[in-house]
């Protein structure tokens, strides 16, 4: 059994959305804070980042085992089960690259682009200008990719296009036009986002 623990962001449907094309047995910890609230020392104990989701596996391989970081989790679960990474090399190479951009480029700039224009309370309007050209920059990357392929490691669905399509359905969102102002996206938008096992991830963590 896995234990999850998430709040109703991205990254916690990322998690909730593997869990279940993997059908794997799990329970779903949702936790409820506000902006500000510190993790309790037992939260701490299973990620020291203090940052949510985090899974804990009563299962894994040697014994119960915590996980944090939301790619360290995909790539643990889909290593323990073999699946949602490609076989072929040159289509594994393609996921780890891509799922790195979800995690490392649009992720961060999303947050950031929240900070800036929902939270932030002096001028930041260049820095903001900044970010958002960055978004758009990867967001084009992602847009030319998947001109040229059904999926993101190409003809097959693998665990980097979980790790983007919430940042689709929410983060970006946030800008003008979201997702509809690139239609490439748009397209793998609406066929990643009719797969029951989407659908039901992104309920459990919204």
């Amino acid at each position: 059994m896995i234990d999850v623990y998430l709040v109703p962001t991205a990254n916690g449907q990322k998690v909730a959305i593997m869990l279940e094309e993997l059908d794997l047995p799990y329970v779903a910890h949702r936790i409820v804070r506000t902006v500000g609230d510190a993790p309790t020392s037992d939260y701490l104990a299973l990620n020291p980042m203090g940052k949510y989701p985090t899974i804990v596996d009563s299962e894994a391989e040697g014994g119960r085992l915590a996980v944090f970081e939301t790619l360290a989790i995909a790539l643990y679960l889909a290593k323990k089960t073999q699946r949602l990474v490609p076989v072929d090399v040159t289509a594994r190479v393609a996921a780890h690259a891509w799922a790195a951009v979800a995690a490392s480029d649009l992720t961060p700039a999303m947050a950031t682009q929240y900070f800036l224009t929902l939270r932030a309370t002096t001028d930041v309007s260049e820095v903001t200008d900044w970010v958002v050209d960055e978004v758009h920059r990867f967001l084009s990357a992602i847009d030319r990719r998947l001109g040229d392929e059904q999926f993101l490691a190409g003809a097959e669905y693998s665990y980097a296009d979980i790790l983007t399509y919430p940042l689709m359905a929410t983060s970006v969102q946030r800008l003008e036009g979201g997702v509809l102002t690139y239609k490439n996206i748009q397209r793998w938008f609406e066929l990643v986002g009719a797969r029951p096992a989407v659908v039901r991830g992104m309920k459990i963590a919204s």
